[in-house]
């Protein structure tokens, strides 16, 4: 059994952000997203802390000794539902589908045992939550060939499901210090992600489901995120539209929430010009919604992970927010934003 810890709202786009614990301190939290106005969209995780230690990723902190503990699926379906509804089991919206997407704290392809379990229990969700219709998304550093293994999943259950590599540099030396845990060279992750198209796209039944919540039917996409000084530069910048040109897949560039030591770079309309140009291939920039409550891209409720280390001014500083951002999901709560 879970228990709420709470639920916090961003009053600049409405973005709810669940936060549960489990044993000893082991946290859950989902984000349920109203950005897309014809499905509802949940950002979950599948472990409850990671410790790959990506640079740019706000869990990370290297005084912390946590080992990265792996979801239960009892417990994933559990706060699943009760990110939804309210406190009397009442759906917070009457929309028909939902996207679950995974790109919360842990690295989806180290807990593909979740993923698959989900897949099994899909009818079960979807009569529990109301929805008619479920795709999935996966944002991955992609450690060496487990991806291979979620392909076979994803064909083998007939999923719809986006496979987004998290790429932030194109030099293998640069991505291995800014990503510690990356184990394939930059061009061999690429070819995977070739591999992950061709062969879903050659599934009708996946396809179909697939378009019904997507715009295009390319169902990979590299994600960038540029840090000024730290990705930003002619060289990555020279590199990664090569690497675009030659394996042509969209790319998505990330709004950067600061972080000690990291600035939001000012290239991206110089970088998305110059893609545009040079690659040919679709080229998108997007800012995450729930920023207010950690919700975006490498952002989490650090307060949950940190308790142990943090300061009296950064307690001090999460009480504020607390209080700014708490509320109760019950039969009087309004929706509106």
């Amino acid at each position: 059994m879970l228990k709420k810890i709470g639920v916090f709202k961003d009053h600049q786009d409405g973005s709810l952000k669940s936060v549960f614990v489990s044993g000893e301190k082991n946290i859950i939290e989902m984000s349920f997203l109203f950005n897309k106005p014809t499905m509802d969209v949940l950002c979950v995780p599948t472990h409850h802390f990671c410790n790959l230690g990506c640079k740019m990723c706000h869990l990370t902190n290297n005084r912390l000794n946590k080992k990265m503990l792996s979801i239960s699926y009892r417990n994933f379906e559990e706060a699943l539902f009760k990110s939804v509804v309210t406190e009397e089991a009442i759906r917070l919206t009457e929309n028909k589908k939902l996207l679950i997407s995974f790109m919360g704290v842990g690295e989806p392809l180290l807990n593909l045992e979740l993923i698959e379990t989900l897949f099994k229990k899909e009818e079960k969700i979807k009569k529990l939550l109301g929805y008619e219709k479920i795709s999935y998304a996966i944002s991955t550093m992609m450690p060496n060939d487990y991806v291979l293994k979620l392909t076979e999943l994803v064909r083998q259950y007939h999923k719809p499901l986006k496979l987004h590599f998290s790429l932030h540099t194109p030099i293998d030396d640069e991505r291995r210090d800014l990503i510690p845990s990356t184990r394939l060279q930059v061009e061999e992750a690429l070819v995977l992600l070739l591999h992950y198209r061709h062969q879903i796209q050659k599934d009708e039944n996946i396809m179909s489901a697939y378009q019904e919540f997507h715009r295009t039917d390319d169902p990979i996409e590299i994600h960038y995120t540029l840090i000024k000084g730290i990705n930003d530069g002619k060289r990555e910048l020279e590199i990664l539209t090569t690497l675009l040109k030659q394996y042509k897949i969209p790319i998505k560039f990330i709004h950067f929430n600061p972080k000690s030591g990291m600035e939001v770079s000012e290239s991206e309309k110089k970088w998305v010009e110059y893609i545009q140009e040079k690659a040919d291939v679709r080229v998108k920039t997007y800012t995450p919604p729930g920023r207010e409550i950690g919700s975006s891209c490498g952002e989490f409720t650090k307060h949950y992970y940190h308790e142990e280390i943090e300061t009296e001014e950064e307690k001090e500083e999460y009480l504020k927010w607390k209080k700014e951002h708490e509320v109760v999901l019950n039969k009087s709560y309004k929706r509106q934003f």
